[in-house]
This record gives C-alpha cells, structure tokens and sequence, in this order.
C-alpha cells in the first residue's frame, strides 16, 4: 500500500485555512489572470493527447531542438514524472534516487515493485557522486534526481554532472532530472545524454501552478510510451492552459525578468533575517532556487511549523514532511513587503528556541 504523501498532508489537509502568509511554497509568488493573455475566441474543445503542436514546438525550442516528437505536455510535472514511472519501470528494477526530497520518487516505483535505494543528499553538502553509483546494482535501470534541488536548493556540479552521465552510459542507465528550477535547457541533462530525461513546468519559475502545464523532454520512443499511458489517465490537457502557456514561452523572457527581480530582491531580506538570528538557525546558501533550506539548531521543525500557523497564521515547510529533520524551507521570492512581515513571525517563533 503507497504511504500517505506527506508533502500534500501538510499543505492541503495540516495547514489549509490556517496561514495569511504563504513562505512554503517552493515556487516565486503566484501570477494572477490579468497578468496573462487569454484569446475569447479560443475553442474550449479536446486538446491532442501529447500536446498541441505549436506547444510542443515551443517546449522543443528551449532546449535547441528542431524536432518535437521527444516532447509530451502533461499535467503538471507531477504527472510527467508519473507517467515515466509506469511507462518505463517494470517489477524487480532497481531505482536510486535522493532525499530528502518528494515522496513520488520512491513511492511510485515501489509500488510498481521496484527496489528503491534513497541516497541522501543532506541540504547544504555537495552532491557525493561515488556515494551515488555506490547505491546502483547491476538491476538499477534508473537514477531520478532533481537539480536545483528540491528543498536543499542546491545545484549539481557540471564536473559531477559529467561523472554521473559517463557511468550511466556504461550501463544504459535512464538518469531523470526534475528540472522545474532551470533556467537555461541547454545544460539539461537531456542535452548532455542520450537516455538523459528532463520534466519542468510553468508552475515554479513562471508563478503560474493553477495552469497545471508541465512538460517531458526524451527520447521519441518514450515520448509514445508516454502517450499512451497519459491515455488511460488525463488523456489530454486542457486546451485552454495549454494556448495560455504557449503564449507564456512565446514571451517567456518577461516571465523570467519578472522571477528574477523577486529573487534577487527576496535573497537579501532573506540573508539579513539569517543573520539576525544566527543563533538558532544556518541558512544553506541557495544556488538558483527561490527558496532555501535553513538548518535549526535546537527544536524540532515540525513543532515550529506548526506553532507558526496557530500563532503567526505562516506557512512554511518543515523538514520532516521531506524526510528529514531540523530544518525549515522558507520561499523568498515573494513581494518585499510580504517577505518582511512573514519572516518577522518567523523570527518571533524561533528566537523562542533553545540554543546550543
């Protein structure tokens, strides 16, 4: 039986209702409709199950390919990893993946009857390569990874990168790589191997989750596995999100534009609330994420995400909910004024913890 998604507990059923302050969730602040472009005249009819093609073109063309058919639009990133689970995983495979991270990688495949090895990748370390292939067997058919990483906002090296590709060519290994914090395709991992697979979406750079608009990037044989999996599921995404989405990578430099000045601002009201209580918590520094992980120095993380909703009415996400613990990931990408008053309450709740 597949255990409950703790992530989702935490968010949907936990928290929901009982915040005014949103620091939890891992993407820049949310878009609103007026800030995109919606055609009356759009049908509101099927849209073809792998995507439309203007939109998988547009999809292709970020990661400089003139040729779609390795492209499948899917519901969310969530699904696009989904679905290459149940197309591409088969009963006494073996999975690696990493965490603390996202309970799909490890649920999913168990579920199909895969032996899964966790390699933990602690927030604030380097990603350890030799450690990883150490986790392989010779029946690993897959590695899934997520670089930037989720929640430890961490990036794996180009060197490790390099290392990590070399040994899964040897052994014909499929290395995935949720890729939702990337900003530049072209250093993909599905431009740099051939059994390389990239999944994104417009949810988390783009501030635009209620699209539910994600995306693979393979081969064009797992593109139809894909495929025909999506039909016994979603069959289709919706038309509308996708023509929305495809105007949204068609001007997709604003969007960026727009993501970056919230980091880029957020990132240094963060580092002053690291510092002014230093005391009770580590900021990682993040590489090219929206969010950090912060490392507490006494209490456990649970009890202070729960005493910020009853008494400060803030979300934020506390490390056991990825498997982890002490520690807190609090988004920044959030409008100033936002950031400030919520990471004030923050302050307030752990300035109340015991220090070494």
């Amino acid at each position: 039986m597949i255990e409950v998604y703790s992530i989702q507990q935490w968010l949907f059923d936990t928290a929901h209702g009982r915040y005014d302050i949103d620091l939890a969730e891992s993407g820049v602040q949310f878009q609103r409709v007026a800030d995109i472009t919606i055609d009356p005249g759009w049908e509101l009819d099927y849209s073809p199950d792998r995507g439309e093609a203007a939109t998988r073109e547009a999809i292709a063309s970020l990661y400089g390919r003139t040729s779609a058919d390795g492209v499948v639009v899917s519901h969310g990133a969530q699904e696009a990893l989904y679905l290459l689970y149940r197309s591409l995983l088969r009963p006494g495979d073996h999975v690696v993946t990493t965490t603390p991270g996202w309970q799909q990688a490890w649920e999913v495949p168990a579920a199909i009857g895969c032996q899964v090895s966790k390699f933990t990748w602690r927030p604030g370390t380097p990603f350890d390569v030799d450690a990883l292939i150490a986790a392989t067997t010779p029946a690993t058919t897959m590695i899934t990874l997520n670089s930037p990483n989720n929640p430890g906002g961490r990036l794996i090296d180009p060197q490790a990168w390099r290392r990590l590709t070399d040994f899964a060519r040897t052994r014909g290994i499929w290395l995935v790589n949720d890729e939702e914090y990337l900003l530049d395709f072209g250093a993909s991992v599905a431009q740099q191997y051939e059994r390389g697979i990239s999944v994104s979406s417009l949810s988390k750079v783009y501030g635009l989750p209620s699209l539910r608009f994600g995306w693979v990037v393979c081969t064009p044989e797992v593109a139809e596995q894909i495929v025909n999996y999506k039909r016994y599921t979603t069959v289709s995404n919706s038309l509308l999100c996708e023509r929305i989405g495809t105007r949204v990578l068609t001007d997709r430099q604003r969007h960026i534009d727009r993501y970056q000045r919230l980091v880029d601002a957020g990132r240094g009201i963060l580092d002053s609330f690291a510092r002014d209580h230093a005391e009770q918590l580590e900021l990682v520094e993040p590489q090219g994420t929206p969010f950090a992980w912060c490392h507490l120095r006494a209490g456990r993380s649970d009890e202070v995400a729960e005493r910020l909703l009853a008494e400060e009415r803030v979300l934020v996400m506390p490390a056991e909910v990825f498997g982890a613990t002490a520690g807190l990931r609090i988004s920044f990408a959030r409008p100033p004024a936002l950031l400030e008053e919520g990471l004030a309450r923050v302050g307030r709740q752990v300035k109340k913890l015991a220090t070494p």
